[in-house]
């Protein structure tokens, strides 16, 4: 077999093809194995995408019976050349190549599965293998020889859906087309993939035996772990990238490619017979205008790759959310999964003397024990796209169907349990806005007493949230501990959970770790700061007693008079008084007790203001040099090397302001700041709802009142 490998590796396929013509030994060396991987000849000439050269290499095999086995048989992994064919070839008259010889030449035999029933030795067969690569065409094309879907619907090795298959593989565009078969809905709730959940040990569990049946989750369950897919995970994109996102058309970059030619005559046909009201429709300016701006897209995503990632990721975001859509709407796992149980209600806390150190002790050997994993059966798709984040879920689940806001688990965690411990705030701002925070904050977990605030203060859940530095982090989950409190009945705050802890107390163990990271960061920030400032003022400081130009014999500035002196004078000024009120704020921070509360309100707003008093202070001092610089070098008639010179004096002025830019976030901790944007956004409000009414632009909607179903 050497020679044909060689040809093979070369891609001389005509000699390819000689080789075996030569004698009849040679022709039935084509279905013996070519490669360690058990392929033979015929498999690997179908990397050709040449239906013509397959036909003429079945061909030349003597008997029917070698044709029957070359068509059959499969590799190593009982791949058989259909199976091949689906992963490695394009053109789609392959598959119409092959099921056509084997009719022409009859050989299938009584009792036998047809070619596309065929299973690899991890059961899946070739319409299965075509929707968990992910290819639309060859499946579309393959189903038309396909009678009954039953055989293709599950793999054997472990019975997940071709359904499932496809939404692991993030092929939404094959689900979305799968979703449209009438025997597609059987497979929607069948189980198909582990998950494993950190959570805390339960004696109640089931044993390892019932980890199979209680693991698996449904499609819709596995989509909502899947927040990536979503545009709702896009919020730390830049404003050109949404910018970008959202001039695209709606219409996929691969639409037109991924379209199966005999569709596109269907489609030709339909328009031929819808008269010519349905041609002049085609051909509207809206339409015409739609596909030029379409044609303008995909020139300039050929040019910018960056423009293309943003359209394909556009288009599966969009297809997601249609496959979500049809999900949700067959979705009934939150009335199969409903705790029943007897709610746990508040009793008298437990009051006793706090010994810390044995308390933190005992809490640190418990939650050191090994962790065992949820069993999300129990974890409907509402309650997953919850702590995922998935905000096109959550709403479209409620939407359908409103009473599932109520749902609870067997240990009674409801959505807003879920929402709060994983700190979604965009689930908890959608469920305040339904005005069911009120009935659902007032549920207590039975497994281990926890209060909603008993949620907050756990750990086990948190990913680091969005602030930079685990000071603004502790500040986030400080706040996050605050909103939730007023949410919260009061006589909860004194309420114990199974370790005889109040919401507080948990708070403070769980959060002691990350609080002496915040308190060795801030020391040493502070420290670093102090030291730059001072450094800054003192050059500010001496740069006032040399002041560019020199003075007079009576003491007075040479260049008293130039617009560039004032503004040197401005910008020392400023750069000596904001340096050293930094100082101070970098000293009162080193001075400070660095309790858990300071770090609420009172740090945080020191750290914030030394930053920006710093940031002003060096980008004065910048300035201050920059206009020194034009001042000793000023002449009346520039030439091009003073331009240069003059440019490249502000050049570190602009520089450290981009390099600095996103300390502007800094500004957002201040109470003041705050204020103003959450009036303006009100404002805004306001006058958006004025001018819709005054305009009429926008119809009175009633809006459901999801209270009642709590």
């Amino acid at each position: 077999m050497e020679e044909p490998q060689i040809y093979a590796l070369l891609g001389e396929w005509n000699s390819f093809k000689d080789y075996f013509k030569k004698d009849d030994q040679r022709a039935a060396d084509l279905i013996e194995p070519f490669n360690l991987a058990g392929n033979t000849a015929i498999h690997i000439a179908a990397r050709t995408d040449d239906p013509n050269l397959i036909r003429e290499l079945l061909d030349i095999l003597p008997e029917d019976s070698d044709r029957r086995k070359a068509l059959r048989e499969g590799n190593a992994h009982k791949n058989t050349l259909i199976h091949q064919v689906v992963i490695s070839c394009e053109n789609l008259d392959m598959v119409n190549t092959l099921l056509d010889y084997e009719m022409e030449k009859k050989l299938k035999q009584p009792g036998e599965e047809n070619l596309l029933e065929l299973v690899n030795d991890i059961g899946e067969t070739p319409v299965y293998r075509a929707a968990k690569y992910g290819r639309l065409r060859m499946l579309k094309r393959m189903t038309r020889y396909v009678d009954n879907m039953e055989p293709h619907l599950y793999r054997n090795s472990d019975f997940a859906s071709i359904l499932h298959i496809a939404i692991i593989g993030h092929h939404f565009d094959v689900a979305m087309w799968l979703s449209k078969m009438e025997v597609i809905k059987n497979v929607v709730s069948a189980y198909g993939e582990d998950i494993n959940e950190k959570v805390e040990p339960d004696e109640n569990e089931g044993n390892e035996s019932d980890k199979d049946e209680n693991f698996r989750m449904s499609c819709l369950q596995l989509l909502s772990k899947m927040p990536s897919v979503f545009r709702s995970s896009n919020s730390q994109a830049g404003f050109v990238h949404n910018l970008i996102y959202d001039c695209l058309p709606n219409k996929g970059y691969d639409d037109e490619e991924d379209e199966d030619e005999d569709d596109v005559s269907r489609r030709g046909k339909e328009d031929l017979e819808s008269g010519k009201n349905k041609v002049k429709k085609s051909f509207s300016p809206p339409a015409v205008s739609s596909t030029i701006y379409y044609v303008i897209c995909k020139l300039v995503a050929k040019e910018w790759d960056s423009v293309k990632e943003i359209w394909k990721k556009k288009q599966k975001n969009m297809q997601a959310k249609e496959v979500a859509d049809f999900l949700v709407r067959i979705d009934n796992s939150w009335r199969d999964n409903h705790g029943d149980g007897p709610r746990t209600e508040v009793v008298l806390p437990v009051i006793q003397p706090t010994n810390v150190a044995k308390t933190r002790k005992a809490f640190l050997e418990k939650t050191s024990s090994i962790l065992k994993p949820v069993k999300c059966k129990d974890y409907t798709p509402l309650l997953l796209a919850a702590s995922t984040g998935i905000i096109e879920i959550v709403e479209k689940i409620i939407d359908f169907h409103p009473d599932a806001v109520s749902h609870v688990q067997r240990n009674e965690e409801n959505v807003l349990h879920i929402t709060v411990k994983h700190r979604q705030k965009k689930i908890y701002k959608h469920l305040k806005k339904l005005k069911v925070l009120d009935g659902l904050g007032s549920q207590i977990t039975s497994r281990h007493n926890r209060t909603l605030l008993h949620q907050v203060a756990r750990m086990d859940y948190y990913d680091g949230g969005n602030q930079p530095g685990v000071v603004f982090q502790l500040q986030e989950e400080l706040q996050w501990f605050e909103v939730v409190k007023k949410i919260v009945p009061s006589h909860y705050q004194m309420y114990c959970n199974v370790d005889k802890l109040t919401a507080r107390e948990l708070f403070d163990l769980e959060h002691s770790e990350m609080l002496e990271k915040a308190q060795e960061w801030i020391k040493g920030t502070a420290q670093s700061c102090s030291a730059v400032s001072v450094l800054v003022a003192t050059v500010v400081f001496a740069a006032a007693y040399a002041v560019p130009g020199g003075t007079n014999d009576h003491g007075v500035p040479n260049l008293i008079h130039s617009p560039l002196f004032l503004f040197f004078t401005v910008m020392d000024v400023v750069g000596l008084a904001t340096s050293l009120i930094s100082v101070m704020m970098f000293l009162s921070i080193l001075t400070s007790p660095f309790q858990m509360q300071e770090f609420h309100k009172s740090l945080p707003r020191k750290l914030t203001i030394g930053f920006t008093l710093l940031f002003i202070s060096l980008t004065t001092t910048l300035l201050a040099f920059g206009s020194t610089i034009l001042l000793t070098i000023w002449v009346e008639n520039p030439k091009w090397s003073s331009s240069l010179i003059y440019s490249a004096t502000f050049f570190p002025v602009t520089l450290f302001g981009l390099t600095q830019f996103p300390i502007v976030t800094f500004f957002e901790q201040f109470p003041i700041v705050r204020d103003i944007s959450h009036r303006m956004k009100r404002l805004r409000k306001r006058v958006r709802k004025i001018i819709d009414i005054i305009t009429m632009s926008k119809k009175p909607t009633r809006k459901r009142d999801y209270s009642k179903y709590l």
